[in-house]
């Protein structure tokens, strides 16, 4: 079941099964995953899990709610906890493509907290650097 109200927001209701809930989570207070936005977000749908076989919860989205908690503003773990202890039912609220609608708005593609090294301007700026200390490098080597 799925509703979806006004602002773009679904309430999801997933059934835990065999194979568990089937999503990675990243974010928090604590640890950002999204630079500015302290929220827990969808960051991997793994096959044969629940999310992945209701078809409805995607990576990226953002996680309002879980069993009518709100997890706008708690630190990761506590996020893991609730996700943990939701039981066979899980009703979440969710708000779809989150990530991206907030990267886009503010025109920036760097995430922080784990996995921020695979981000191309990260990637990008590594490379420019390792590209001047060698040109430097070189220069004062054999400028005599």
């Amino acid at each position: 079941m799925a509703e979806a109200d006004t602002n773009g927001v679904e309430v999801i209701e997933l059934n835990r099964g065999e194979a568990g809930l089937g999503f990675n989570i990243r974010g928090g207070v604590d640890m950002p995953h999204v630079q500015g936005d302290p929220g827990i977000f969808i960051t991997k749908i793994r096959e044969g899990g629940a999310a992945a076989l209701d078809g409805r919860l995607q990576e990226g989205d953002k996680v309002l709610e879980i069993n009518g908690t709100c997890i706008e503003s708690v630190n990761h773990q506590e996020a893991v906890r609730l996700f943990l202890e939701s039981g066979d039912i899980v009703r979440l609220k969710v708000l779809p493509g989150a990530e991206r609608a907030i990267l886009e708005q503010d025109g920036s593609i760097i995430r922080t907290g784990k996995g921020s090294g695979d981000s191309q301007v990260l990637w990008w700026l590594g490379a420019a650097a390792a590209v001047t200390v060698v040109a430097l490098y070189t220069f004062y080597r054999y400028r005599h």
